[in-house]
């Protein structure tokens, strides 16, 4: 089939067409089936960066709504690692005033206390770096360009983001990694239910 991205780009001529399946021809789409199938696309972020990567002329509108969608994610994964950090370390300063209060230093107590300790430990290190908000116009810029096919280095990273190459590696590279991941994810279910609802367009 053909690649339902280009359809997209296609959409200002009058007809586009889908090569057919099962030994049937090429079925003639028009603007209205194309328009149709992209708006059974459920609404988010990954339909939105459908249209900003492979429409025909996209708008400033376009590429606001692609921005909003990823603060939206960054800003959310990093209240949830916050939150997972603050309920690692209420649970194991709860478990661990208990203890004293009770005197109890049994070893199964003291074992249990620190593996408490280690998930601390670990939601800590999950954590993203400060200042995430003022980063963010950087890290989209960074973010989009890939999917539009650019290949930057960490390096050249690191300078669009305005920091060094250390400081990106050890904090902003998982951010900038983790968002590419859930943008690429995003991108393609909505580019599978874009070609479903073009294929019973043309059944």
């Amino acid at each position: 089939m053909t690649n339902v991205r280009e359809l997209l780009a296609r959409l200002n001529p009058t007809v586009a067409r889908l090569d057919g399946t099962a030994g049937r021809g090429a079925v003639e789409l028009t603007n209205i089936d194309i328009a149709g199938a992209l708006g059974m696309v459920p609404a988010g972020i990954g339909r939105d960066l459908l249209e900003l990567l492979h429409g025909p002329d996209p708008s400033r509108g376009d590429i606001l709504l692609v921005l909003e969608g990823i603060t939206r994610m960054a800003l959310e994964e990093r209240n949830r690692r916050s939150k997972d950090y603050a309920d690692a370390r209420a649970t194991w300063g709860i478990a661990e005033c208990m203890a004293r209060f009770n005197r109890d230093r049994e070893e199964r107590t003291i074992r249990h206390l620190e593996i408490l300790k280690a998930r601390v430990a670990v939601a800590r290190d999950r954590l993203w770096p400060e200042r995430l908000e003022e980063r963010l116009p950087e890290i989209a810029t960074v973010a989009i360009g890939y999917m539009k096919g650019e290949r930057l280095s960490n390096r050249e990273r690191a300078t669009v983001l305005g920091v060094g190459d250390s400081t990106y590696r050890e904090g902003w590279a998982e951010v900038v990694d983790w968002l590419l991941t859930q943008m690429l994810e995003a991108e393609q279910c909505a580019a599978n239910r874009f070609c479903h609802a073009l294929q019973q367009s043309a059944a």
